[in-house]
C-alpha cells in the first residue's frame, strides 16, 4: 500500500528523495472532453478550452490527444465548439466512451455500445485521420479475466489502440472543490489548493520516474493523464513548467507509445497505471523507498 503524506511532510519527503531523474519524454493526454465536471461560475467551457490550448501551444506540446465523452453534446448544447477548438489547434481526438462508462459496472455488451456511440462524432471531426485510440474510463479495463479478454478481442477486431498511462496526479479531484470555492469566493482556500496541487505534480513525477528506473533500468517514454477542467486549465502553465524543470521533453502519444513497454504482453492491458501494473505482473516490489503520493482526501471537505 502506498504511503500518504500531506503538506510540509510531503515536501520534505520529496527533498529527501534527492536529485531529479535523468531526462525523460512525456506525452500529454487529456480526458473528458468537451465538458469535465460541473460548469464553473464565470468560466465557459469554451473559455476553459482556449486557456488550456494556449498553455499547450506556449510550451510547444505536440500531438495532445483529447479523449471525448460525446454525451456532453446532448447535455450541454454548444460544447461542440470545444471539440472544434481542439481540432483547429491541430490536436487529435480519441474515444473515452460516450457516457464515460465503467466497464466493470456496465458489462461487455453495454461498454461496446458506449464506444460505438462515440464513433460518429469522432469520424466527423477526425475525417481522414485515425481516431481509433481508446482511453478506458476510470482506467478500468475489466478486472474479470473473461471480461478483459472479451474487450481486448473486440478492440483488436475494430483496430483500436489503447492509450496507457504512467503518470497521474489526480487533477480530477480538484474540479468540484474549485467550483465550490469560486462560488463562495474563498480565495484563501483556492491558494492553498494550488500549493497542494503542485505538491501532487512533483510527487507524481518523482514517483513515476523512480518506478521506471527501478523496473526497467531506464526512463521509459511516459504518458500523463489530465482532464480539461477549469482548475487544471488554471494550473496548466505551472504544471508544464514543472515538467520541463524536472527534465521532461514533450512528445506525442504516438511517439511515446513506440516505447516497447507499451506493446509488452500484458494480461491487464489498459488497467491502472502501466508501471504499477507491469511491476505487479512481474512480481517486482519496486516501491520500497519510493516518493509518496500526496493525500487528496481533504478536498471533499473544502468550501462546504
Amino acid at each position: 500500500m502506498k504511503r500518504i503524506l500531506t503538506g510540509v511532510a510531503a515536501v520534505l519527503a520529496l527533498m529527501a528523495f534527492g536529485a531529479k531523474a535523468e531526462p525523460f519524454k512525456v506525452a500529454i493526454t487529456v480526458d473528458d472532453l468537451p465538458a469535465h465536471g460541473s460548469p464553473v461560475p464565470g468560466h465557459s467551457r469554451e473559455a476553459v478550452a482556449r486557456d488550456y490550448l494556449a498553455a499547450l501551444k506556449a510550451h510547444k506540446v505536440p500531438g495532445v490527444y483529447g479523449f471525448i465523452n460525446a454525451v456532453a453534446l446532448e447535455r450541454e448544447p454548444g460544447t461542440q465548439a470545444v471539440l472544434k477548438l481542439w481540432r483547429d489547434a491541430g490536436y487529435p481526438l480519441g474515444n473515452h466512451g460516450y457516457t464515460h462508462m465503467n466497464i466493470n459496472a456496465g458489462g461487455l455488451t453495454a461498454f461496446e455500445g458506449d464506444i460505438e456511440k462515440n464513433e460518429p462524432v469522432l469520424a466527423e471531426l477526425m475525417a481522414g485521420q485515425d481516431w481509433r485510440v481508446l482511453r478506458f474510463p476510470f482506467l478500468n479495463a475489466g478486472t474479470d479475466r473473461v471480461l478483459h479478454k472479451g474487450i481486448m478481442e473486440y478492440l483488436a477486431a475494430k483496430g483500436y489502440r489503447i492509450a496507457d498511462v504512467t503518470i497521474s496526479f489526480n487533477d480530477w479531484a480538484y474540479t468540484e472543490t474549485y467550483n465550490r470555492c469560486l462560488t463562495k469566493g474563498d480565495t484563501a482556500t483556492i491558494e492553498a489548493m494550488k500549493a497542494q496541487y503542485m505538491q501532487g505534480v512533483k510527487a507524481s513525477i518523482a514517483r513515476s520516474t523512480y518506478g521506471s528506473q527501478k523496473l526497467y533500468g531506464r526512463q521509459i517514454s511516459h504518458v500523463l493523464l489530465i482532464h480539461e477542467g477549469a482548475f487544471t486549465a488554471l494550473m496548466l502553465p505551472q504544471v508544464l513548467s514543472e515538467f520541463e524543470a524536472e527534465g521532461a521533453t514533450f512528445v506525442s502519444l504516438d511517439e511515446a507509445q513506440t516505447d516497447p513497454v507499451y506493446s509488452a504482453v500484458s494480461a491487464h492491458r489498459g488497467e491502472g497505471l502501466l508501471i504499477e501494473r507491469q511491476a505487479k505482473e512481474k512480481g517486482a516490489d519496486i516501491w520500497a523507498g519510493a516518493p509518496a503520493d500526496v493525500d487528496i482526501a481533504n478536498l471533499d471537505t473544502l468550501c462546504r
